[in-house]
């Protein structure tokens, strides 16, 4: 079964995770997201700090976000400000179907 909701993925700086939780719990059409440590490689990490250009990789954090299509733009409008301090990658991806067990 096709839905139409969408899974937006975001990867920032383990400085932010505060402020995008923040700004995310105050958004009533979101039921809610998940977080999580990942680590981030890169074959340009001149930008790394000498921690994390010893250890090859940035300690960043992903959030995942299920929403439906009508409320992308209005969840990219609230992340703008944000954003604005870094340069941060982020994804929209299909969710071809799902559920609860």
């Amino acid at each position: 079964m096709i839905t139409s909701e969408t899974l937006f993925i975001l990867i920032t700086p383990k400085e932010l995770k505060d402020d995008f939780v923040d700004l995310l719990i105050s958004i009533d059409n979101l039921s809610g997201f998940n977080l999580k440590t990942i680590h981030g490689y890169s074959k340009e990490h001149s930008h790394f700090n000498t921690s994390e250009q010893v250890e090859g990789y940035q300690e960043l954090i992903q959030f995942e976000v299920l929403l439906f299509e009508k409320d992308k733009e209005e969840l990219l409008e609230r992340l703008t400000p944000l954003c604005r301090t870094a340069k941060l990658r982020y994804w929209f991806l299909p969710v071809i179907g799902g559920g609860h067990f």
